[in-house]
């Protein structure tokens, strides 16, 4: 794991309004809300970094404030799978410390960013004392559970191309900032990780976005993808 570095930002006043745009954290009080910025630290990180790794115990989670960061399963083949990847607002790590297992994924930098980290000893101490923070938690595994089940839809029901597209969207929703040519995907992403988050391989990916390319419904612009035409890209799920 690469150094890490704490940052001054990490006081209260400055953590407050970022907990407030988390959804674990929406309903909770002032006073709730102070109990657990006082059990947060802000920690700054370089790209390629890890944050932490797969079956590791589990002892925090965090929330980013700035940068992105890549979830992913590595396989003792070498192989390595692209899950997600996370930017500002998101929040990642709960499920292990709530369950007490180990972590089920790797967390790595992918952009230089500063993460809320949240310890998970006192998590579980306000957790036990706080009836809205238990609500916030039980909705997070509704939701989790919600991206599982249409995970499983999309692989299940969906033809490729219609998976792509769905991602397509999703990344959209996530990283898309809108210009003159359409809604720009802000995110560096290569034939490869899209492959791994759609269940197919990099040849695959390249066949279906070229057509998209043809057809006027994606563009690219400096290796990040833009999508051109909503209504195009809808008849292809």
């Amino acid at each position: 794991m690469g150094a890490m570095q704490a940052s001054g930002a990490g006081r209260p006043s400055h953590v407050i309004p970022w907990l407030k745009k988390v959804s674990i954290f929406q309903e909770l009080g002032p006073d709730a809300l102070g109990e657990i910025s006082k059990i947060t630290e802000v920690i700054s990180f370089e790209p390629n970094q890890t944050v932490f790794l797969a079956n590791e115990v589990a002892d925090a989670l965090y929330v980013i404030m700035s940068g992105q960061v890549r979830i992913e399963q590595n396989y003792r083949d070498g192989r390595r799978k692209t899950l997600a990847f996370l930017g500002p607002g998101h929040f990642f790590g709960e499920m292990a410390i709530v369950t007490d297992r180990r972590r089920c994924a790797t967390a790595i930098i992918s952009e230089t960013a500063e993460l809320m980290r949240v310890d998970k000893t006192a998590f579980l101490s306000s957790l036990k004392k706080n009836a809205e923070l238990c609500f916030g938690i039980l909705q997070v595994i509704c939701e989790r559970l919600r991206m599982a089940d249409d995970e499983i839809h999309n692989l299940t029901f969906r033809n490729l191309p219609g998976r792509i597209v769905s991602k397509l969207f999703e990344l959209g929703e996530q990283f898309g900032r809108a210009t003159e040519n359409g809604l720009l995907i802000n995110l560096e992403l290569t034939h490869y990780d899209l492959a791994d988050m759609v269940g197919t391989n990099r040849e695959s990916i390249s066949k279906y976005l070229s057509k998209f390319k043809r057809e006027g419904s994606v563009a690219t612009h400096k290796k990040l993808l833009i999508i051109k035409d909503r209504r195009k890209l809808l008849s292809w799920t």
